[in-house]
């Protein structure tokens, strides 16, 4: 007897070796796949699949992502589909266009491995349930002060404002670290990063 599937995901990914990586890593975690290799036939497969939630690249085909995007909000039928952008454009006015223009939740490809996706997308799918099954382990949430290190450089790569603020809202950021027990030589997390005000992921 085969396994409840928990909710489907379409892939709107034209590059062939990225589309298969993150459908093989999300698959395995129990959620049915459909993939898409151009805008058009991305858009046509919302309205047809009803997906619980897209992956959208920006960067596609026939119909770009921002487009693609607008289309969907536009569109009673498909309007409140969740949508988690993954794309190689990193600059601030490119995660904001994808914000105003309705998107979930932005991340950078070459940022994000597959494993990290798929925490993504379980968080914007489980917003109340981000503690993993292991009650015993932690999810940490921090408000990162810190301005040593890196971190001018990271709020720069992420687009975020002084101090890790919001560039929606200008609220505070939030620091996600949610325990990756795939690994077992030592302590690692999955992280991202959320406003506390309007609940835009990084």
């Amino acid at each position: 007897m085969s396994a409840v599937s928990k909710g489907k995901i379409l892939i709107i990914e034209d590059d062939a070796a990225l589309r298969s990586s993150y459908a093989d890593a999300i698959a395995d975690a129990g959620y049915t796949i459909v993939t898409a290799e151009d805008g058009e036939q991305g858009l046509a497969m919302v309205k047809r699949e009803k997906p619980d939630l897209v992956l959208l690249d920006l960067i596609l085909p026939k119909l770009p992502g921002f487009e693609v995007l607008k289309n969907i909000r536009a569109d009673d039928g498909i309007k409140d589909t969740i949508i988690l952008i993954m794309s190689m454009l990193e600059e601030q006015r490119h995660v904001l266009k994808a914000k105003e223009l309705g998107a979930n939740g932005y991340a950078i490809k070459g940022s994000s491995t597959p494993h990290e996706i798929l925490r993504r997308i379980e968080a914007l799918l489980n917003p109340v349930a981000e503690e993993p099954a292991n009650k015993s382990v932690k999810t940490y949430n921090l408000f990162v002060k810190a301005t040593r290190g890196d971190s001018e450089k990271l709020q720069n790569d992420l687009g975020t404002l002084k101090l890790f603020t919001c560039a929606v809202c200008r609220d505070e950021m939030q620091l996600t670290l949610i325990p990756d027990n795939s690994r077992s030589d030592g302590h690692w997390f999955s992280a991202h990063f959320t406003c506390s005000k309007c609940g835009w992921t990084f």
